[in-house]
């Protein structure tokens, strides 16, 4: 048995040094015990040639072992593993970062994992849900039983359609507004995509505020409404069909400073009239907030 290569307990490269006395070894076994060998003789410096060349096989030996472990491969290598997963390296993101996802470290479901990172990386897509109904009737926001609802914004309607049909098996249906022809190896399939209609909205908050424990001053109103306006926008953006709710804004605020407290909350859609929240988001339809749709007004 070997104690180098492929092992049980991985790949154990073989050392510079072992593989020169190796090769010392072998010549003496030819030419006999009294071969001069130093590294000054010419025999000494083939030795040390050959020794250098079968290093460098060996490191290529574990270079290509550990491309194919997705805890060890770097660049390139690590984006073939993805690909074998059906995803891809999104715009600037780290090689540790794709491990996690390879690996789906951290993921509970490794299914929708897979599947919501690659409809994200269809170009031009900017936000995606992936809504499971597993049940045998249709649910509270009218999705069939056993289908499987893709909502997204941006990318063309083929691409994440095509790119959905990947994950969604025959047998299991699609949920949508918009129905997508697609041919994959020559076999037909519709796929429904959800398309949300974005619905603007506006928020009025009244606030009090404190110095922090640390004593310095409390934030200003327009922080607080850019805090506001990013904790309901990009990967925070509340899915489609959800409400906005009182404890969606008041959590948002929370999370930011613990010197805020929101004392009323009123809001609407926008060319409507302001009323005490949920602001009611249809399952077709997901709420959006530009910062200048947000008043905060301190006692």
């Amino acid at each position: 048995m070997t104690d180098y290569g492929v092992l049980s307990s991985g790949f154990n490269r073989k050392p510079l040094a072992v593989i020169l006395a190796e090769i010392e070894a072998a010549n003496i076994e030819v030419f006999g015990p009294g071969l001069i060998q130093t590294a000054q003789t010419p025999m000494g410096q083939l030795n040390g040639l050959r020794a250098d060349l079968l290093s460098q096989v060996w490191e290529s030996f574990e270079d290509v072992y550990q491309s194919y472990d997705p805890d060890q491969a770097e660049d390139t290598r690590l984006d073939t593993l993805a690909r074998l997963r059906l995803i891809s390296r999104t715009a600037g993101e780290l090689d540790e970062s794709l491990r996690q996802a390879i690996t789906n470290a951290g993921a509970a479901n490794t299914r929708d994992a897979d599947f919501y990172r690659a409809i994200l990386n269809v170009s031009g897509v900017t936000w995606a849900k992936i809504h499971v109904n597993d049940d045998d009737a249709t649910d509270a926001n009218g999705q069939d039983a056993h289908s499987v609802c893709v909502a997204v914004i941006g990318g063309d309607d083929e691409a994440v359609a095509t790119t959905a049909r990947q994950f969604i098996v025959p047998g299991i249906g699609s949920y949508g507004n918009t129905p997508v022809p697609t041919e994959i190896d020559g076999v037909c399939r519709n796929i429904f995509i959800m398309r949300p209609t974005d619905i603007p909205i506006f928020l009025e908050l009244d606030i009090t505020k404190t110095n922090g424990d640390d004593g310095c001053p409390p934030p200003s109103n327009n922080a607080i409404a850019a805090a506001l306006q990013d904790g309901l926008s990009g990967s925070n953006r509340p899915a489609n069909g959800r409400d906005i709710t009182e404890h969606m804004i008041r959590t948002v605020i929370a999370q930011s400073w613990r010197n805020v407290e929101v004392t009323a909350i009123q809001g609407a859609r926008v060319g409507d009239t302001a009323t005490d929240l949920p602001i009611s988001i249809d399952f077709d339809e997901i709420a959006s907030i530009d910062l200048d749709n947000i008043t905060i007004t301190a006692a």
